[in-house]
C-alpha cells in the first residue's frame, strides 16, 4: 500500500509520482512536511542552501502538481514553489522532495537528513547531463 505524500516521514519510500514507478525507481522521501508535524530543525550550511536552490527552480522540477500548493506550515503561497517535486541523485539513493523544501529550510529552519544534504552538496547538479536525463525520463 502506498502512503500519501502528507503521511511521509524522511527517508521512507516515496510513491507519490507514478513516473518513478514506471522507470523502476523507488526514491526516498525528504521534506514532505505538514502542519503540526515535528521535524528536525537547525541551521543548514549556506553552501547547502545555495546548492539546493537550483534544484527547486521550475525548469529543474518534475511531477508537476497541476496547481500551486501553499506552505503547509505557514499557509502562505511561496512563488514559484509549491507546484512540483525535485529529485536529488545521491551516491546510493535518489531522493524525492517537494519544491517547497528550499522554503522549509530557509524559512522554517527544517534540517533535512544528512544523507540528503550530502547528495545535494556532492551529487550531480540540476544542470548536469545525468540530472537532465532523469528529469526527461520523469516528465
Amino acid at each position: 500500500m502506498s502512503r500519501k505524500r502528507a503521511e511521509l516521514d524522511d527517508l521512507t519510500p516515496y510513491t507519490g509520482c507514478g513516473a518513478d514507478a514506471a522507470l523502476g525507481l523507488l526514491p526516498l522521501a525528504v521534506g514532505w512536511l505538514r502542519g503540526g508535524m515535528a521535524f528536525e530543525t537547525g541551521k543548514a550550511p549556506e553552501s547547502f542552501l545555495a546548492r539546493l536552490l537550483p534544484f527547486c527552480q521550475p525548469e529543474h522540477t518534475v511531477c508537476a502538481a497541476g496547481g500551486t500548493r501553499p506552505c503547509p506550515l505557514c499557509r502562505q503561497l511561496i512563488p514559484p514553489y509549491g507546484q512540483a517535486e525535485i529529485r536529488v541523485i545521491g551516491e546510493v539513493d535518489i531522493y524525492a522532495a517537494p519544491d517547497l523544501i528550499y522554503h522549509y529550510v530557509s524559512g522554517h529552519h527544517y534540517l533535512p537528513p544528512p544523507e540528503f544534504v550530502a547528495a545535494v552538496l556532492q551529487g550531480p547538479a540540476p544542470d548536469t547531463a545525468e540530472h537532465r536525463a532523469l528529469r526527461r525520463a520523469l516528465r
